[in-house]
């Protein structure tokens, strides 16, 4: 087996446990960027399910997560001095109102800074050849322009996950 066979089978075999197709051939460049970009963005989604920690406590991100803590939040918003809510594994609480919005808050910055970094990251795969793509992963540093452009965005934004 060559080292090209057996590094195109290690990437599909990587691939395939992500739940995506690898390409018909490594060697057409939209092909390679096309599934490069759904492995970013499976790697994306679970960097954001993954949750934070706030508190001493962990709070799972999962679009249903995401979907309680926005409706949590605008209740806060009309005024509401607590609402019930709970961390991975504990029982559900009240929470009052400004411990919430730390929360709420922390969570969207969290999403915030993985869509804003898978963004640019799409970028990069976009302009990238055949020889800079396998390089490019979920964490990776962006190149400076990029960099530049997501730091100038997270700042407009207010901030965010570093």
């Amino acid at each position: 087996m060559s080292v090209q066979h057996r590094e195109d089978s290690i990437r599909n075999m990587r691939l395939e446990r992500l739940g995506i197709q690898p390409p018909a051939d490594w060697n057409d460049v939209e092909q390679v960027r096309a599934v490069k970009k759904q492995e970013i963005g499976a790697e994306c989604s679970a960097a954001i399910y993954a949750g934070i920690d706030v508190n001493g406590s962990h709070y799972s991100l999962t679009e249903h997560d995401q979907t309680e803590l926005l409706a949590q939040a605008q209740v806060v918003k009309e005024g509401a001095a607590a609402v019930p809510y709970h961390a991975d594994g504990e029982l559900c609480r009240m929470y009052p109102a400004e411990e919430f919005t730390v929360l709420a808050q922390a969570a969207t910055a969290h999403v915030f800074y993985h869509r804003t970094y898978c963004n640019h990251v799409n970028a990069w795969i976009k302009r990238a050849g055949l020889d800079e793509l396998p390089a490019i992963t979920y964490g990776a540093e962006l190149p400076a322009d990029l960099a530049a452009s997501m730091a100038a965005i997270i700042e407009a934004a207010g901030g965010g996950e570093a």
